[in-house]
């Protein structure tokens, strides 16, 4: 005759005699987190200021073109810009008169063929600096 005895085996009946099945032990959640890898934090890189400013020059050098252009210019539609009056009758005379002193410097030659030398040729070192060394681009790759 059969008896419900679901652990037959005596070496069993010892190891779950104090073990209940229905709860788990007290460390249980403990000793499972630990085993449990953490994710590591995903930090998003930031782009330093300059890297900013160096990428967005075009940009701005563009939209100083255009509104130049829009305000220098005879078009019919431009009448209807707001602020142009006030660009074209106070701004661009107010600068005239402020750079009016740059005519006298450009007619000397001595005078501005020191500073377009130098500018020149710190742009040629610059343009070979750039060309000659450019550094390369690192990517980091992770390997599993």
């Amino acid at each position: 005759m059969e008896t419900n005895n679901p652990l037959p085996d005596d070496f069993l009946k010892e190891l779950f005699r104090d073990q209940f099945s229905e709860s788990p032990s007290d460390h249980f959640v403990e000793n499972v987190m630990e085993q449990i890898l953490r994710e590591p934090e995903t930090v998003q890189a930031r782009k330093p200021f300059f890297q900013s400013i160096k990428s967005s020059w075009p940009y701005v050098l563009l939209g100083l073109i255009v509104i130049l252009f829009l305000v220098s210019s005879d078009l019919p539609f431009t009448d209807y810009i707001p602020g142009k009056e006030y660009i074209t009758k106070n701004l661009l005379p107010y600068f005239r008169s402020l750079f009016s002193g740059f005519k006298s410097l450009q007619l000397s030659m001595k005078t501005i063929s020191i500073p377009l030398m130098i500018a020149l040729a710190g742009g040629l070192l610059v343009t070979l600096d750039h060309f000659l060394f450019r550094k390369p681009n690192v990517r980091h790759q992770t390997t599993h």
